[in-house]
């Protein structure tokens, strides 16, 4: 793990995040892509949450937060939320499908 850097002021902390953003971006385009497959290949949008892989994928968060110097508490929120909305997202793609 690197050592963190210590910002000066609120713009430096606030340009490290906006330099951050763009690096998560491609990241979750590239997450939203397999989303978009698992919609494609399961197709019944009544399929579209799978409980145990959610719980599957918070665990591996918690598992990944130890590593990363994050919260696990926090890291576990963050991809809960992250996805409740993919999964909202690949039932709108699966019902989009359908029509």
């Amino acid at each position: 793990m690197s050592a963190r850097p210590t910002y000066r002021d609120m713009s430096e902390v606030r340009a490290a995040i906006d330099a951050l953003d763009a690096e998560l971006m491609p990241l979750m385009a590239a997450r939203a892509h397999c989303i978009a497959e698992a919609a494609r290949i399961k197709g019944d949008p009544e399929i579209a949450l799978v409980p145990w892989r959610v719980e599957q994928v918070a665990a591996h968060a918690r598992e990944l937060a130890s590593g990363h110097d994050i919260d696990p508490d926090l890291a576990e929120a963050l991809w809960r939320a992250m996805m409740g909305e993919f999964i909202a997202h690949e039932r709108k793609l699966m019902e989009a499908a359908q029509d």
